[in-house]
């Protein structure tokens, strides 16, 4: 689950903010193992190192609370009810590489809270999320302009909104790093989450995800299924490239009669106004935000890479990648020859309402 990703990061970001001083260290990851026998806790850190901790009769055992920073009020646990996969910071005394390293305190939060707070929040990014294509920025005035289709609205940031920033190689929460609204850039794709004005144009932001993403239409040349690869030739660059597609990629095929509805609209709005969005009957994706296609995407049924084929037309959001020959797929929709025949915008306008990773934040995402 994407949203897992997210509050394993919450959790431990705010436990780790607490003051370390030099009569107490700790460290933070993920349980990896417990052996009640011999009292131990195997601690894996996010930078892959493990630390194995020994408890005892005076190690203060506790569950962290949901949204709750003090330890006063969290409850007390044994350490059966420890069990790997749990988040979990151990406090300890002393000079690191000491043997053994007992732990004066451990905190954990079990995988059950866990995964129902991940629920919660998923819900909540279903609700409160909105996406769009970033179009300026205002440092000094903490505002962000976004475009979501034919939807134009305004993010307000403030001294508590949470900024993130998505690696260059992956739209999952988990791999996005803590950071500003100075890193933000036009062009860049932004997820935020947050209540919206009753106009609808303002979303006050509590959490937003950026980074760098490619918007790209292409046709298939080649499928190789068992390295989860498509070989593309990018139809607006007329260059090939390479599209990795992983368990974290939303893919969708839109149905015939959905497509050519849009592709009409499109035309219509052409002939009507010079423009997609010039008319009053524009494509969907700019009510509530940029909502409403991305909502309706995620409705359609999951397509498989067994399901494409070589000539097809596909429209995909991509990392920007490390390499720019090869990235990955954050989102693809089949089915789009209608639109890229309708519109040149189509591909930015369908795209950019449709969040990362199928939605919220990235976690896409967490």
């Amino acid at each position: 689950m994407k949203f897992v990703h997210v509050i394993l990061f919450t959790f431990l970001a705010a436990v780790s903010a607490w003051p370390q001083t030099a009569e107490r260290s700790r460290v933070a990851g993920v349980v990896s193992a417990v052996d009640p026998q011999a009292n131990t806790v195997s601690i894996k850190t996010d930078k892959g190192e493990t630390v194995v901790f020994t408890v005892n009769d005076k190690t203060q055992l506790l569950r962290a609370l949901a949204g709750e920073t003090d330890t006063k009020k969290f409850p007390k646990i044994t350490l059966s009810d420890v069990a790997a996969g749990d988040p979990a910071v151990a406090v300890y005394r002393g000079a690191a590489d000491q043997k053994p390293l007992v732990a004066t305190s451990l905190m954990v939060r079990t995988k059950a809270d866990v995964s129902q707070l991940a629920q919660k929040q998923l819900e909540d990014w279903k609700h409160r999320g909105s996406a769009g294509i970033v179009t300026s920025i205002d440092p000094a005035a903490k505002t962000i302009a976004l475009k979501a289709g034919v939807r134009a609205f305004t993010v307000q940031a403030d001294d508590k909104t949470r900024f993130m920033r998505y690696s260059p190689d992956s739209a999952r929460p988990g791999d996005a790093r803590p950071s500003s609204i100075n890193e933000i850039k036009t062009g860049d794709q932004v997820n935020v989450l947050g209540n919206r004005g009753t106009d609808g144009a303002t979303v006050t932001a509590e959490m937003i995800y950026s980074g760098a993403f490619r918007q790209i239409a292409a046709t298939i040349n080649n499928i190789d299924a068992g390295a989860g690869e498509l070989k593309v030739t990018d139809l607006a660059t007329k260059k090939p490239l390479t599209i990795r597609i992983t368990p974290d990629s939303s893919m969708r095929k839109l149905p015939e009669q959905m497509a050519s509805m849009l592709a009409r609209r499109y035309q219509a709005n052409a002939a009507g106004a010079g423009s997609p969005g010039g008319a009053a009957g524009g494509p969907p994706g700019g009510g509530r935000g940029g909502r409403d296609i991305g909502l309706m995407l995620e409705q359609l049924p999951p397509l498989q890479l067994s399901d494409l084929k070589p000539k097809d037309a596909i429209m995909v959001c991509t990392t920007a990648g490390s390499d720019p020959g090869r990235v990955t797929a954050t989102n693809l929709l089949a089915g789009v020859e209608p639109l890229l025949t309708a519109s040149p915008n189509a591909t930015r306008d369908i795209m950019s309402g449709w969040n990362l990773g199928g939605g919220g934040g990235g976690e896409g995402g967490q």
